[in-house]
């Protein structure tokens, strides 16, 4: 059960880590975009911002993260010869 507990942690922690990156990132893009409208013929009259993202993908993204982070984990614990009651290391 620990392990899964901490699977999920660093799940949560790894999608965090990315979608802060990901806004961080746009939002600095932003900040230093300068518009070139002296060469600007048209402009749209229609602005769209961002994506649609289906829920679903992100469920089973945040799932499989969990599963590799808990093979991880397991394989780590296995390899130092940690046994289940000992929580002296992690």
């Amino acid at each position: 059960m620990k392990i899964f507990i901490q699977s999920l942690l660093a799940s949560l922690a790894l999608h965090l880590i990315y979608f802060g990156g990901t806004i961080l990132y746009g939002y600095i893009l932003t900040k230093n975009f300068t518009p070139n409208i002296e060469n600007a013929v048209e402009l749209d009259s229609e602005v769209a911002f961002g994506y649609a993202v289906d829920p679903r993908f992100l469920v089973f993204t945040f799932i499989g993260v969990a599963l590799i982070c808990g093979i991880l984990i397991f394989s780590y614990k296995k390899s130092k010869g940690v046994k289940n009651g000992d929580h002296s290391t992690i």
